[in-house]
């Protein structure tokens, strides 16, 4: 029975909680959620410390920017599940990106940020009285970065990131004789290069690098997801991308980025995402952003049943996600502007054991900046 409570965790916090069975979609930025997160080639804010730190080598001015990032995850069922008695599962959280930079020198930009890479937190809705199931789990990054515009179409930026998994789960279900209740947390460290070039006034092409970082946690045999019981690999990654003028007042961004997430787990495939976007320039304040970008299955074949692993209680076509974004920037001032982006998922439902469970991802950012001109 263990077992099988076990797997409710892993349906509670392999959906509600991306960093589980997902890549890193929480990427910062209302204005790259717009895009489509295809930025890499943009990157013309303080987002730049994830993006692109290339990017900052173009801002030359001292700036602030905070912004929110909000995960609505619902997921429901058409009839109970008879392990746990509920038919209903939900996540929600809101994560924060905050963001300096000054000039450091005529040529050189420093910036520093917190934010949130990756997480979540789930729960079990209707569960008896003296049963609790929940979980949270996230990657805090603390990030330093330096760009240096090398000539006036060509930059490079180095990024050093902290990061910082943090692990909770209480699992209280007296009937099957468990008891769980852990808080973990250790760090990592990762180093980003970024580069980009502008060879035409409407074309800029770019690239970069992230590293990937282990972090040595302390040993959980608990743990909701047992590829992360004793060691948590973030992966590495690249990206490489562009974003051409097409009209005076229109721009069309696109990349493509490998994630190296078999390094996090032997269960885990390497997987390529794909991210398209558009800016209308609509006046000389309001920018309308629209994109779409995938986020495929991590999951081999060979592990979707194994119940070493969790992951026998869900199929794979869950995991297949695609999302459409829509965005809208307004500068009320040279100094300060604005930005909100949605993200809608399109998600397959998910059958086991004659219960098909259904669900959907939502996602807002707002973004709130001002430059001290």
């Amino acid at each position: 029975m263990k077992f099988k409570m076990l797997l409710a965790l892993v349906l509670v916090l392999g959906i509600a909680t991306v960093s589980y069975a997902k890549s890193h979609f929480i990427t910062p930025g209302a204005r790259a959620g717009g895009f489509g997160t295809a930025f890499v080639a943009i990157a013309d804010d303080l987002t730049a410390i994830y993006y692109n730190p290339a990017g900052l080598a173009y801002q030359k001015d001292t700036q602030v920017m905070a912004s929110l990032f909000y995960i609505n995850y619902p997921a429901t069922s058409d009839k109970l599940d008879p392990t746990y008695g509920s038919d209903k599962y939900s996540t929600n959280a809101v994560v924060p990106f905050l963001g300096f930079s000054t000039k450091f020198y005529y040529d050189t930009t420093i910036a520093a940020g917190i934010y949130v890479l990756g997480g979540g937190g789930g729960k079990v809705e209707g569960l008896p009285e003296g049963f609790k199931i929940e979980g949270q789990q996230s990657y805090m990054v603390y990030n330093i970065s330096l760009a240096k515009q090398i000539t006036d179409n060509f930059s490079v930026g180095l990024g050093f990131d902290a990061i910082q998994f943090q692990d909770k789960l209480v699992a209280k279900v007296p009937a099957y004789g468990m008891n769980v209740d852990y808080n973990r947390s250790a760090f990592g460290f990762q180093g980003n290069i970024g580069l980009m070039y502008k060879p035409t006034e409407k074309l800029s092409t770019a690239f970069v690098l992230r590293s990937g970082s282990y972090v040595n946690v302390p040993n959980e045999e608990d743990s909701s997801n047992q590829a992360f019981r004793e060691n948590v690999c973030y992966p590495l990654t690249w990206e490489i991308g562009f974003a051409y003028d097409l009209f005076e007042d229109f721009t069309f961004a696109a990349s493509i980025s490998e994630n190296k997430t078999s390094w996090t787990s032997v269960a885990y495939q390497d997987i390529f995402q794909y991210r398209v976007g558009t800016e209308y320039r609509a006046t000389e304040k309001l920018a309308l952003h629209l994109g779409f970008f995938s986020d495929p299955n991590l999951i081999k074949d060979d592990y979707k049943d194994d119940p070493v692993r969790g992951y026998g209680l869900t199929n794979l076509d869950m995991y297949n996600m695609k999302y459409l974004t829509i965005g809208a920037e307004y500068k009320f001032t040279d100094a300060l502007k604005v930005g909100l982006s949605l993200t809608h998922s399109f998600t397959n439902p998910v059958s086991y054991n004659g219960i098909t469970y259904k669900y959907e991802v939502n996602l807002g950012r707002f973004d709130i900046s001002y430059k001290f001109l």
